[in-house]
């Protein structure tokens, strides 16, 4: 690749990029007072006022959890929710989870179970009339997505991890629903979302919490504009969950002269973006395997370097030269 090539391709990338996970979405003004905005979980949740509601975005970068908390959870009333960890007494644990109680193991992995037990036992049933409490959805054996979801967190709670329900809208193309699904509090991770029959670790764009429960709250209006989804549906799927990995690839990109300035933007295989600023190099922490190109410019020379992150879990890059490199 000659430089001015390279130097061409980073100018169009620089200007073109596109960003991470993102919907777009119309609330009527009653539904909008309800959004909660800021720093939500995984999600970020902004809202602009309209003059007939409100356009909600709902955006997150789709990386690897940032480590490997284990199991049993330690510092659990630290997690700020005391209700979080309140389970009947007679609430017990079933004969496929009870080998995981106290054994030390992976915090991660024993929310992917309980997650898991959901889905494979429990049917997902929008028209059952029954009692919707984690109990009676397990002797049933189906539930609407209110009663997985509580039988998933009375699970996490009798396991000794914190867990909590979230409310909100589940939006689609064509219709949006009430939805309810949970959130597990895994120490230094903090509140990782799951949803019974979708996924662990995160959940999508799809998904907006809303505060108060679907108490018969019209949703005549509540529209997508717009979505990219491209990083969630890119997860790997395990037993019919998109399962976010734990700890991910770390990438250490090395400046041409130590000491020198460098800005470089990441570019990841479903279109999210990553930009990153430091003297001598610069860190990219929780990516996903992949193939990526990295954009960069410090105080001599920029380029582009095109590269594929495997398994390892750490790759240092050289980035005063320009070309193809894999892990």
């Amino acid at each position: 690749m000659r430089w001015g090539a390279a130097l061409v391709g980073c100018s169009l990338l620089w200007t073109l990029s596109a960003g991470a996970d993102e919907a777009l979405v119309v609330l009527p003004t009653a539904l909008a007072a309800r959004v909660e905005t800021g720093r939500l979980s995984t999600a970020s949740i902004g809202l602009e006022g309209r003059p007939d509601g409100a356009l909600v975005t709902i955006s997150q970068n789709v990386q690897a959890l940032a480590g490997q908390p284990a199991y049993p959870v330690t510092g659990r009333e630290m997690c700020g929710d005391p209700t979080a960890l309140e389970v009947p007494a007679s609430f017990g644990l079933p004969a496929g989870l009870a080998d995981l109680a106290d054994r030390p193991g992976s915090a991660v992995g024993v929310v992917e179970r309980a997650v898991m037990f959901v889905t494979q036992t429990v049917r997902l049933d929008e028209d059952d009339t029954g009692p919707q409490d984690g109990a009676s959805v397990l002797v049933r054996g189906r539930g609407r997505c209110s009663g997985r979801a509580n039988l998933a967190i009375g699970l996490l709670r009798r396991l000794g991890v914190p867990a909590r329900v979230v409310e909100g809208l589940l939006i689609g193309e064509d219709i949006a629903r009430w939805h309810r699904w949970g959130e597990a509090w895994l120490g230094p991770l903090g509140w990782v979302p799951f949803d019974p029959g979708a996924s662990v670790g995160l959940v999508g764009v799809r998904y907006l919490p809303l505060r108060g429960s679907g108490d018969g709250s019209t949703l005549a209006g509540v529209r997508l504009e717009r979505l990219d989804e491209r990083g969630y549906l890119s997860l790997p799927v395990r037993n019919g969950l998109r399962v976010l990995p734990s700890g991910g690839v770390t990438l250490r990109c090395q400046a041409p002269a130590r000491r020198a300035d460098v800005t470089a933007v990441l570019l990841g295989p479903d279109g999210s973006r990553w930009a990153r600023q430091g003297r001598g190099g610069v860190v990219f922490e929780g990516m996903l395997p992949g193939r990526y190109r990295i954009v960069w410019r410090g105080d001599g020379p920029s380029g582009v370097l095109d590269l594929v992150l495997g398994s390892v879990p750490e790759v240092l890059v050289e980035l005063g030269t320009p070309g193809e490199a894999g892990t």
